[in-house]
């Protein structure tokens, strides 16, 4: 008995990890991801860019230098994106980034799960 539910949970973990692996390979690719600083009245934060193969999976959130930011329709223009994300401000009360763990990337949002894909964002020049 216990030899049956430890290969039926061998068997899950198996089949959740194929799942994954799958998934990631279906995840669009990223072309000419960049992203630059700026620095106005009181606001400070990153322009990131980056144009995708396809939006079937449609990305949920971007993360650069540890500051995880939400990717909205208005940040879309056919299957490039530019999303602000806002480090510091002085104009909104309160303000607080959202600090993250996560290495620079794009979320996807999938059928069963946020997937991470890590990106090398490259630094333009001002």
């Amino acid at each position: 008995m216990k030899i049956n539910i430890l290969s039926k949970s061998i068997l899950l973990v198996a089949a959740a990890l194929f799942t994954l692996s799958c998934t990631a390979n279906l995840l669009p690719k990223v072309h000419q991801p960049a992203y630059q600083t700026y620095d106005n009245s009181g606001e400070r934060g990153y322009k990131v860019s980056f144009s995708l193969s396809h939006d079937s999976i449609p990305p949920t959130a971007v993360v650069i230098n540890r500051i995880q930011q939400n990717i909205s329709e208005e940040n879309k223009v056919g299957l490039t994106y530019h999303i602000n994300v806002l480090t510091q401000s002085r104009k909104i009360l309160g303000f607080k980034p959202n600090v993250t763990e996560r290495e620079n990337g794009i979320f996807f949002k999938t059928d069963t799960a946020d997937v991470f894909k890590p990106v090398n964002f490259r630094l333009k020049a001002e």
